[in-house]
């Protein structure tokens, strides 16, 4: 069987899946990619591909992210094209359709089958849930939030079957692209990701070794931004460091704007709130590492004393099934997904997204009882060991793969 997987940012959500395939008898695996990073999918053969354009100047912002789809499509269907000049013919295409890669492949081979990544179907309540930062949610806002599932809606037309890590993000699906979607966690390499009562990490800039002993509480998003309540943490940090005043605070991330829209000033999120707050922190305990290399994340959520995750309802990141596969105590807003992995009080613990004296609290309570929540972190990596273990996602993932290439042999 050939497959081919195609991801701008390979492997993306097929880290596991694209190897473990590359590894069976007779399968030949191929990947697409966009960028030029190194990249670690041992078997798997990687083209990369580059767009041939850049965005339209001033075009209609409604239409930015439909004509980069439109981009990014017809790129990935010449490489595609190019694949099939040279002779090969997947059976199965594992493909992400949220940057427009997957839009012409049926165009470039009408007889595959192609398994789409449904990451998130885009609704306005979403955008409505933290208005902090833009206040007034107008009507051409709202239709510009619907033109954002554009390309998904011709997307879905040609994807033969799904797949979705959670039962928040299935809910946003269409009923018509439900009904041919499964929900499969991407997975947590369970004996990798795992306590570690020995872990160190050293902060060379402070000269600083980090372990167990020490009170840490940790922060990670891709981008340190509002929706994933950075904001809102940030603001809770001061009475926090007041109450603790030997933890060691880590925030980990990069300074970009994710998946929301920059500050009004043209400032990072990062100044914005450090300006806020100036004054207010002790700037000797908390540290902010930018983005660490995957052993180093590892390391910090194995002695992290608190993780604390935050935010707005949307794709839940992988940072948070990684801290609770580390035994770390999850202190997360009370929001979906959140909920949906986290029962308060049993593997972890909930508080108002908005409401900063709740993270106060409960973090203060967390540390002057610690033997007290130990169950919770256990529990919470039991959560991750029993539903969402890298194997059984695996498993189910390659029957998918499977049964979608039979249909073609």
């Amino acid at each position: 069987m050939n497959l081919l997987f195609i991801h701008q940012n390979f492997p993306g959500q097929w880290k596991h899946l694209a190897p473990a395939m590359a590894t069976l008898p007779n399968y030949r695996a191929v990947a697409l990619a966009m960028h030029d990073r190194p990249i670690h999918a041992p078997g798997v053969e990687v083209r990369r591909y580059k767009a041939k354009r850049s965005s339209t100047p001033n075009i209609h912002s409604w239409s930015v992210d439909f004509e980069s789809q439109m981009i990014r499509g017809e790129s990935c269907a010449e490489a595609c094209i190019q694949l099939r000049d040279e002779g090969f013919m997947p059976h199965v295409i594992c493909a992400h359709p949220g940057w427009g890669e997957a839009l012409f492949l049926k165009d470039v081979w009408p007889n595959a089958k192609i398994l789409g990544y449904h990451e998130l179907h885009y609704h306005k309540d979403g955008s409505r849930f933290d208005r902090e930062f833009a206040p007034s949610f107008t009507w051409q806002e709202a239709c510009r939030i619907r033109t954002k599932n554009a390309s998904f809606l011709l997307g879905y037309e040609d994807i033969d079957w799904g797949v979705t890590p959670t039962r928040f993000q299935w809910d946003t699906l269409p009923v018509r692209v439900q009904e041919r979607t499964s929900i499969i966690h991407d997975g947590i390499d369970i004996e990798h990701v795992k306590p570690n009562p020995q872990s160190k990490l050293l902060i060379q800039s402070r000269n600083l070794t980090i372990s167990r002993e020490n009170e840490v509480i940790t922060f990670i998003s891709r981008n340190l931004e509002p929706t994933r309540g950075f904001h809102r943490f940030m603001r809770a940090l001061p009475q926090i460091q007041a109450n603790h005043p030997n933890a060691h605070i880590f925030i980990v991330g990069r300074e970009g704007n994710g998946y929301g829209a920059a500050h009004p000033s043209g400032k990072s999120y990062k100044q914005v709130m450090l300006e806020e707050l100036e004054g207010q922190l002790n700037l000797d305990q908390l540290h902010f590492l930018g983005p660490l290399p995957y052993g180093q994340l590892l390391k910090l959520l194995q002695l992290s004393s608190i993780h604390i995750y935050f935010t707005i309802p949307f794709v839940l990141s992988w940072s948070l099934m990684e801290a609770m596969a580390c035994g770390a105590l999850i202190i997360g807003s009370k929001t979906p997904p959140l909920e949906e992995v986290i029962q308060h009080g049993k593997n972890g613990l909930l508080v108002d997204y908005f409401q900063t004296s709740e993270l106060v609290e409960a973090v203060k309570e967390v540390f002057q009882h610690r033997d007290r929540y130990e169950s919770l972190r256990q529990a919470a990596r039991q959560t991750i060991v029993e539903h969402y273990d890298l194997r059984y996602s695996l498993r189910r993932q390659q029957a998918l793969i499977l049964a979608l290439g039979a249909q073609v042999l």
